[in-house]
């Protein structure tokens, strides 16, 4: 199993933690949304576009256009192949892109879309309403920094949250080896000094296929972005603001609501869930499989002897996150085995001193997915 924490991702079983924080936008739209004209379409155009939006009144927010046409989300899936681009430039100039073919497994052709790459796509739209826009990418080697890109509909941008789209790398903490102790717990054996301290572990980055849909990296609108389209022939436009991708697929959707926890559990119930015999699964943070910066990496609490583990005299790597863990869209995944199945309760060993009287946000999807609606904040 596979859980993540998100401070707003697969076996075994995957935890992940996301960080989000709910804000208000107070900038309203007053106007037509300016677009580019065909003819003079190219990446200076679009960057001009993407760095004075913020000073254009016309461009509304989110917020805003969230609720500005009819609530329709069709039951509709829309799959654009890298492949089939109809136009790719870098540094202003036409060009062909590199393709790869079947690469790390992924069946098909994917695109390198460079650091100053524009591409575009031309698809159709059965059913006018809100979509999901999801993004297949591999995060092939570049300058280590998050992956940046800006979307346009036809020449437009629709709102000002998709001026800056971050994906993320995935990253591992270094370590010499590993081995599961009497007790079940995992335990990795992190480079040493000459003291006997456990030395900070480097970061590596471990890439893979990643699909991921578009979040705000303000992190004020805490669920994914989505795009209004009506029915008909539209262009999509993918501009590159920061770091190369190899792109694989961009998909128009809408995902089923999550439902809340009462519903999910008589769905369990009704399928013969039931409690497990006690047995305790103990992830210890530190050893967490992969991450999505490399400033996630284990540190060293000494501030009390039930950190685990813990030493009077050498200085151990026992837990992970703190100050580097507090910007919205970062998480940490661990990798877990289940020997028996049935209901277990989630709880956490942590702290939060940072900032006094303030609680602490986070998304937890097992499997990539979350599990009932008050998982989700």
């Amino acid at each position: 199993m596979v859980v993540r924490m998100a401070r707003r991702k697969w076996g075994a079983r995957f935890l992940s933690l996301t960080l989000c924080a709910a804000m208000l936008s107070g900038i309203f739209y007053t106007g037509e949304i300016p677009s580019l004209a065909a003819e003079s379409v190219g990446y200076d155009d679009y960057m001009d576009l993407v760095s004075t939006y913020a000073l254009n009144d016309s461009i509304p927010m989110y917020k805003e256009y969230a609720t500005a046409m009819e609530q329709v989300f069709p039951d509709e899936r829309i799959e654009i192949n890298a492949g089939d681009y109809i136009y790719y430039e870098e540094s202003n100039v036409e060009a062909e892109p590199e393709i790869y073919t079947d690469f790390e497994g992924m069946e098909g052709d994917s695109v390198l879309v460079t650091e100053t790459g524009l591409i575009e796509y031309e698809f159709t739209v059965p059913v006018s309403g809100y979509y999901d826009l999801s993004v297949l990418y591999y995060p092939i080697e570049g300058k280590s920094s998050e992956i940046q890109r800006a979307f346009f509909i036809d020449g437009e941008l629709p709102y000002g949250e998709l001026s800056l789209i971050e994906f993320s790398r995935i990253w591992s903490a270094n370590v010499t080896e590993s081995y599961v102790n009497a007790d079940g717990v995992e335990v990795r054996c992190w480079i040493k000094d000459n003291q006997g301290n456990d030395l900070k572990p480097s970061s590596v980055e471990v890439p893979e296929w990643v699909e991921s849909y578009c979040y705000d990296s303000d992190g004020y609108i805490t669920d994914n972005l989505q795009i209004y389209l009506e029915e008909g022939t539209h262009t999509i436009s993918m501009l590159s603001l920061r770091e190369p991708m190899l792109l694989r697929q961009l998909t128009f959707s809408n995902r089923e609501d999550v439902l809340d926890y009462a519903s999910v559990r008589a769905q369990w119930d009704a399928q013969g869930a039931t409690a497990t015999s006690g047995q305790m699964i103990r992830i210890e943070a530190e050893n967490a499989a992969r991450t999505s910066s490399q400033m996630l990496y284990p540190q060293q609490d000494q501030s009390s002897p039930a950190v685990y583990p813990s030493s009077a005299r050498e200085l151990l790597n026992n837990s992970i996150g703190g100050s580097s863990w507090q910007s919205a869209g970062q998480w940490i995944e661990w990798e877990f085995e289940v020997a028996e199945s049935g209901y277990y309760n989630i709880s956490l060993f942590d702290k939060q001193n940072f900032v006094r009287g303030i609680f602490v946000s986070r998304r937890i999807t097992i499997d990539g997915e979350v599990p009932f609606a008050e998982m989700s904040q």
